[in-house]
C-alpha cells in the first residue's frame, strides 16, 4: 500500500476541502453521490468565505482510512470474529471462526445474516467499500441508537490477540492488513489518446479528483455564476452628481456597503430638514418669511418663559418646601401643646398664666431676684433661706417647683415659636392661593403652535390644567396634613415650545441664506443630496442585495483557483509512472490468464513530459469512447479481480483476504476461473469467503478437491427473531451422502430417547416421515455421487469423463434394493397423499434405522464392488 502512503502524504498539501473529497473518493466504491458533491461544494466555498449554513466541517483524508503498513515478515491471521451487538439482526453470541490457513467458505442465503457479518469485515479492515454502513435492528425500536460493536480474534507472528470493533470509532489499525477485495481495486479509463489505461489500486482516487470531482464543482461553480445577476440597469435613476449617484454608479464588488447604507437610511431630523429645504427654495420672498418666523420665535420664546413661572408654586419642589413648613408649624404647635400641660402640672392656675401680661410679670421677678434680692445665685433661688421675690414668703417644696416650672416655660417660649411658625406657613398658603399661574394660552398662540406641532396645544393645556390641580391640592392638604397623595404634573411643554422657538429662529436664518444667491446655491446642493438619498432609501434593499451578489460572484470567481485539475493530473501522471513496473504488468498478464481475460494483453506506454519520463500501462483493446462497449461486466470483473491479486503479490506479504460474493454478476464461465484461482491462493494464505452462490460455491470445492485442500465450510440461518446463526458444514442441500446419513442416523437416535410412543401424535409423525424425505434425497445424491461417481453432476456446466473408470455396473439386486428403498420413501413422504382409509401408522424410530442400515449396507456393497479387498486404490 505505498502507493496509497504516498498519495495520502500528498493530500496534506491541498485544501481541506480536497482532502476530504479525497477521503470520500476512497471511501465510496460506486463513486460518488449527488448529496457529496453538494457537500464538497458547499466547502469549497467556505474555504473562500462563503456561507456554510449548516456549519460543514472537512474530514480530510487520513492514516485511519488507509491500511496499515505491515512489518517486513508480518503476517496477520484473521482466527474469528464473535460478539456481534447491534448488528443488524444477528445474534450476539455468534462466533464466526476461520481457517488459519488454506480456505474459510461463509455461505448464507437471503435474510441469513451474510451480509451483515461482511459489512463487518470491510469496515473492520478498511475496505474501499464503505458505502453500506453498518445498522442496528431496524425491527427494535429500543435499538434505532444503538451503535454496532464486535470483538476480532487475530494472530500476529503467532501471538493471539483481541481487537475490538465499534461502527463509530476508527478501525483497528492491525485489520487494515487484511486485504479486503471490491470491485475498485483497479479501474480503467480512455484516455485523451483514446488509450484504455490501467489505474492501480488507488490512484483512481487522484485521477477522480481531477476528472470527476473538479470538473463537476467546475460546471457548478459556472452554473452558480452565470445565475447572478449584476445588471446595474435598474438603479440607473439614482446616478447624478451627488454622494449617493457616485457611490451607485461606480457600485462594484469593492463598494463599501455600510457606507451605501448609511446613506440610504434618513435620520427623522435629515426627513424634516429636507421638507424644510424645500420650502426654503419654494420661497418667493424669503426676507418677509424669515421676519414672520422671527416673531413666531419670540412669541413662542415668550411663552416658554410663561410656562416656566408656575412651576415656582407648584413645582416637586415647592411642594416639599411647603411640606416642611407644615411638619415645622405641627411640631412647633405640639411642643405649644406639651409646655403648657408641663406649666400646669395638674394645677389650677389663675387665668392668663403663661400668656404675655403675665410673662412680664415674671420677667420683672425674674430681673429683681437677679439684679438686688439673691445677686450672688441664679434664678430662680430656691434653697431653704428662700423667699418668693413676689409675695416674699418662705418657699415651700411645691412653690419652689411652681417657680421652677414657670421659669422653664418662659426659658422655652415655644408659644412664640408656634405663632411664628402659623404666621410663616399662613402667609405662604395666601400667595399659593392667589398667585397667577396662567400660561396665557390663548386661541391665537395655540393655532400657531398646532401648526407647527399638531399635539402640542393639548399637551399645554393638560399641564396648565394639571398645575391648577395640583395648587389646590397643596391648600387642601396644608388642612389634612396627607402629603403621600401628591397629585401628578401632566408632561411640561417647556421644552418642547422651546425647541420650536429654536425651530423657526433657525428656519429665519435660512431663509435670509436663500436670499442670498451663493448661500443659496448651497441649499440646493443640501437638498438634492437629500432627495438621493431618499430615492436610494426606496431602493436600498435591491442595491444591497446587488452588492451582496457582487461581492458573492467575486468569491466564487476567486473559487477557480482551487479547481484547477492541471496540477492534480501531472501528480496523478506521477503517482502513475512511479506505480507502473515491469512487474506490474508481467504479474496483471498471469492473473488474465488464469482468470479466463487472457486475450486482454498489457504494454507499457512511455512518454515525456517537460523533461520527465512518465509511464502509462495500457490495456490492448479496441477503442471506444464507452468503456461499457469496449469491456463486458464479466471482463472488467476479471480485470478488476486479477489487478487485485496481481497488486497482492507485488505487496509482499502473506497477510489473509477476504472476498464478499467475488462472482456476483459473473456466469458460469468466469465463476469457474474465479473459483480455482482463489482455491490456488489458499495454499499461500488465508482466503475467506462470503457467498451466496451455489455453482461457485460447489466449484470452489471440486476445486480444492483437486488441490486437495481441505475447505473449511459453515453457512449462516435465520432461527426465530435472529440471523446470522453459524451452523458447521454445508446446509442440507449441500450435504455429502455421507453427512446425510450422519445427520438421519442422529435424528433416529433422537427418537429413541423419547422414549417412542405406541401411537404418536401428529407432530411426532411428521418429525419422522420428514425423516424418509431427507433418506430419498440421499438415495438420490448416493446415485449421483457414489454409482455415478460424480461423473455428472448438477452444478457443473461439464461431464467429468475421467469419473468414469470408477464407475461400475449394478447387480440386478442392487438395482432392486434401490428401487425398493425409494419406493420405501415415496410410500412414507408426505408428498403424497395417501388413502385415507388406509390411515397406516407412521414407522417407528426401529423401522427408521433399518432402512438407514439398509442403505450403509447397499452403499459398502458397492464400494466393495469398485475396490474389493486387496486391490490398489
Amino acid at each position: 500500500m505505498a502507493l496509497l502512503n504516498d498519495i495520502l502524504k500528498w493530500t496534506e498539501t491541498l485544501p481541506e476541502w480536497q482532502r476530504d473529497a479525497t477521503r470520500r473518493l476512497l471511501q465510496k466504491e460506486e463513486g460518488l453521490s449527488d448529496n457529496d458533491y453538494t457537500e464538497l461544494y458547499i466547502l469549497l466555498k467556505a474555504a473562500h468565505g462563503l456561507s456554510n449554513p449548516d456549519e460543514l466541517e472537512a474530514e480530510p483524508l487520513s492514516d485511519e482510512h488507509l491500511p496499515a503498513e505491515i512489518k517486513p515478515g508480518e503476517t496477520v491471521i484473521l482466527k474469528a470474529m464473535r460478539e456481534l451487538k447491534n448488528v443488524n439482526r444477528i445474534a450476539p453470541d455468534q462466533i464466526l471462526t476461520f481457517a488459519e490457513n488454506g480456505i474459510t467458505v461463509i455461505y448464507g442465503g437471503n435474510a441469513s445474516g451474510k451480509s451483515g457479518y461482511a459489512r463487518v469485515m470491510k469496515c473492520a479492515c478498511r475496505a474501499r467499500d464503505q458505502s453500506e454502513q453498518v445498522l442496528p435492528n431496524a425491527n427494535d425500536p429500543a435499538a434505532v441508537r444503538a451503535i454496532p460493536t464486535a470483538k476480532l480474534d487475530i494472530e500476529i507472528a503467532g501471538v493471539a490477540e483481541e481487537v475490538s470493533w465499534s461502527r463509530d470509532s476508527v478501525p483497528p489499525e492491525k485489520l487494515s492488513t487484511i486485504a479486503v477485495f471490491d470491485s475498485r481495486c483497479a479501474r480503467s479509463y480512455l484516455t485523451a489518446e483514446q488509450d484504455v489505461a490501467y489505474l492501480p489500486y488507488g490512484l483512481d482516487i487522484v485521477e477522480n479528483l481531477a476528472n470527476k470531482v473538479l470538473p463537476e464543482l467546475t460546471r457548478r461553480l459556472d452554473g452558480e455564476i452565470a445565475g447572478i445577476n449584476t445588471d446595474t440597469k435598474p438603479f440607473e435613476h439614482l446616478h447624478g452628481d451627488t454622494e449617493v449617484g457616485k457611490q451607485i454608479e461606480g457600485i462594484s464588488k469593492n463598494s463599501d456597503a455600510a457606507k451605501i447604507k448609511t446613506l440610504g437610511t434618513l435620520t427623522e431630523d435629515e426627513s424634516k430638514r429636507l421638507i424644510e429645504l424645500i420650502e426654503v427654495l419654494a420661497e418667493t420672498d424669503p426676507i418677509a418669511k424669515a421676519k414672520e418666523l422671527e416673531l413666531s420665535a419670540s412669541r413662542l420664546k415668550e411663552l416658554g418663559e410663561k410656562v416656566a413661572k408656575p412651576l415656582v408654586w407648584v413645582s416637586d419642589e415647592a411642594v416639599e418646601k411647603l411640606r416642611k413648613l407644615d411638619k415645622a408649624k405641627s411640631a412647633a404647635e405640639e411642643a405649644e401643646k406639651k409646655a403648657a400641660e408641663a406649666l400646669q402640672a395638674g394645677e389650677a392656675l389663675l387665668p392668663g398664666t403663661g400668656e404675655q401680661t403675665w410673662k412680664a410679670l415674671f420677667d420683672a421677678a425674674r430681673k429683681y431676684s437677679i439684679e438686688v434680692a439673691y445677686p450672688v445665685h441664679e434664678f430662680p433661688h430656691t434653697a431653704e433661706d428662700a423667699v418668693c421675690p413676689l409675695c416674699q414668703v418662705p418657699l415651700e417644696e411645691a412653690a419652689a417647683q411652681r417657680l421652677q416650672r414657670f421659669e422653664q416655660y418662659v426659658i422655652d417660649d415655644v408659644a412664640k415659636t408656634a405663632k411664628e411658625e402659623r404666621q410663616k406657613l399662613e402667609k405662604i398658603k395666601a400667595k399659593i392661593k392667589n398667585a397667577d399661574l396662567g400660561i396665557g394660552l390663548d386661541t391665537t398662540i395655540k393655532e400657531e403652535i398646532r401648526l407647527l406641532y399638531e399635539t402640542l396645544p393639548l399637551i399645554a393645556t393638560a399641564f396648565e390644567e394639571s398645575v391648577e390641580i395640583r395648587r389646590q391640592w397643596m391648600l387642601d392638604t396644608l388642612e389634612s396634613h396627607k402629603w403621600d397623595d401628591l397629585a401628578e404634573l401632566s408632561e411640561n411643554p417647556r421644552t418642547q415650545i422651546r425647541n420650536l422657538a429654536a425651530h423657526q429662529l433657525r428656519a429665519s436664518r435660512i431663509f435670509k441664506r436663500a436670499s442670498d444667491e451663493k448661500k443659496k446655491k448651497e441649499l440646493i446642493a443640501e437638498r438634492d443630496e437629500l432627495v438621493a438619498r431618499q430615492n436610494l432609501s426606496k431602493s436600498l434593499e435591491s442595491v444591497l442585495a446587488l452588492l451582496q451578489r457582487m461581492k458573492d460572484k467575486d468569491a466564487l470567481e476567486k473559487c477557480r483557483s482551487s479547481l484547477r485539475t492541471r496540477p492534480i493530473s501531472d501528480k496523478s501522471k506521477e503517482f502513475a509512472s512511479m506505480a507502473v513496473t515491469k512487474e506490474l504488468k508481467k504479474e496483471l498478464d498471469r492473473e488474465f490468464k488464469s482468470l479466463g481475460v487472457g486475450h486482454i494483453k498489457t504494454k507499457l506506454k512511455e512518454r515525456n513530459e517537460r523533461g520527465r519520463m512518465l509511464h502509462q500501462l495500457i490495456l490492448d483493446l479496441p477503442t471506444n469512447h464507452n468503456l461499457d462497449a469496449i469491456l463486458s461486466e464479466g471482463e472488467q470483473r476479471a480485470i478488476a479481480i486479477g489487478a487485485f491479486m496481481a497488486e497482492l503479490v507485488l505487496a509482499n506479504h502473506s497477510c489473509g483476504i477476504v472476498f464478499d460474493d467475488p462472482v456476483s454478476s459473473l456466469d458460469h464461465k468466469w465463476r469457474g476461473k474465479v473459483a480455482k484461482r482463489l482455491a490456488s491462493e489458499s495454499t499461500k494464505r488465508q482466503v475467506i469467503i462470503f457467498t451466496h452462490d451455489v455453482v461457485f460455491l460447489s466449484q470452489l470445492q471440486n476445486e480444492c478437491q483437486i488441490l486437495e485442500v481441505e475447505p473449511t465450510i459453515c453457512f449462516l440461518e435465520r432461527e426465530g427473531e435472529h440471523s446470522g446463526i453459524v451452523a458447521a458444514g454445508l446446509p442440507w442441500v449441500h450435504k455429502s451422502f455421507g453427512e446425510r446419513i450422519d445427520a438421519l442416523e442422529k435424528a433416529q437416535r433422537q427418537f429413541i430417547r423419547l422414549p417412542w410412543p405406541a401411537d404418536p401424535n401428529e407432530e411426532l409423525a411428521g418429525q419422522i416421515v420428514r425423516q424418509y424425505s431427507f433418506l430419498r434425497a440421499t438415495i438420490e445424491r448416493i446415485v449421483q455421487d457414489l454409482i455415478l461417481n460424480g461423473t455428472v453432476q448438477r452444478f457443473n456446466d461439464y461431464i467429468d469423463v475421467n469419473r468414469l473408470e470408477q464407475v461400475v455396473g449394478l447387480e440386478q439386486d442392487e438395482v432392486d434394493e434401490v428401487f425398493r428403498l425409494m419406493k420405501r420413501c415415496n410410500d412414507i413422504n408426505e408428498a403424497h397423499d395417501p388413502s385415507s382409509a388406509k390411515d397406516e401408522p407412521p414407522p417407528t424410530p426401529d423401522e427408521l434405522k433399518q432402512d438407514i442400515d439398509d442403505l450403509k449396507q447397499l452403499i459398502q456393497t458397492i464400494k466393495d464392488r469398485r475396490n474389493p479387498p486387496g486391490s490398489i486404490v
